[in-house]
């Protein structure tokens, strides 16, 4: 009797096993979301020199960040999806500037926000460790675009508003966890990843200011690295069709 329990018990585990996959076949549609908050606060003095007293100066900026993901993938065998995925994140910035020869803070125009947009196919791997909790890894390549405003001297000593725009390619890691209320909807968190982007920008351009361009430029920004924390939380949601 004990030996037919336990070999109860050990078809069960088979079963449930089975059950913990999700099958070839199985489409998924779904995408996530994120906001994250960084303040940056600088002040210094300095002696200037032929008694001229100190020079104090500060500055202020807040910078809000917004992510916004959407992905469609079929599952091409058990635990495995191929898929394509559109990306869009947006970044605006507040800036606050205060001296000692001009006591009232200099605030200056709020900037558009810098954008970059992702198109690209991605794969991706799960492995449950129940019917409800797994972990899923997903690895991703593709184009970008991205348009950055930012506050240049123009050559002229005052502070011009600028934007770059720039064109590439990426690719990235990102390693996460999925739950799973009912079987046919999956929530899922990540906390960043390992990745590799590269971008070449046109000539910038200087919006409502009659600063010369330069007659040649060239600017190229290659990034690998790991970005991980709480900075770069985000929460997805995916339904699956014929699970």
């Amino acid at each position: 009797m004990k030996k037919i329990g336990l070999l109860t018990l050990a078809l069960v585990g088979v079963q449930a096993a089975k059950g913990q996959s999700i099958a070839a076949g199985t489409i998924s549609l779904g995408g996530n979301i994120g906001y994250s908050r960084t303040a940056n606060k600088q002040s210094a003095t300095y002696n200037q020199r032929s008694g001229g007293g100190n020079y104090s100066y500060s500055s202020e900026s807040t910078t809000s960040q917004f992510n916004l993901a959407l992905a469609g993938g079929y599952f091409v065998a058990d635990n495995l999806a191929l898929g394509l995925s559109v990306a869009y994140n947006a970044a605006s910035t507040t800036y606050k500037n205060t001296s000692s020869t001009s006591p009232q803070p200099i605030n200056l125009p709020d900037l558009s926000p810098n954008t970059n947009t992702r198109v690209g196919a991605f794969g991706q791997y799960y492995k449950m460790f129940g019917e409800q909790f797994g972990l899923v890894g997903t690895l991703g390549a593709g184009y970008q675009h991205t348009k950055n405003n930012a506050y240049d001297n123009g050559g002229s000593g005052a502070p011009v508003a600028v934007s770059y725009v720039g064109n590439g390619y990426y690719a990235d890691l990102t390693p996460g966890i999925v739950f799973f209320p009912i079987p046919k909807l999956g929530i899922s968190a990540s906390i960043g990843s390992l990745g590799f982007s590269h971008l070449s920008f046109d000539q910038p351009e200087y919006p409502n200011s009659n600063v010369t361009k330069p007659s040649s430029y060239e600017n190229t920004l290659s990034t690998f690295g790991a970005n991980f924390g709480l900075n770069q939380l985000q929460f997805g949601g995916t339904y699956y069709f014929g699970r």
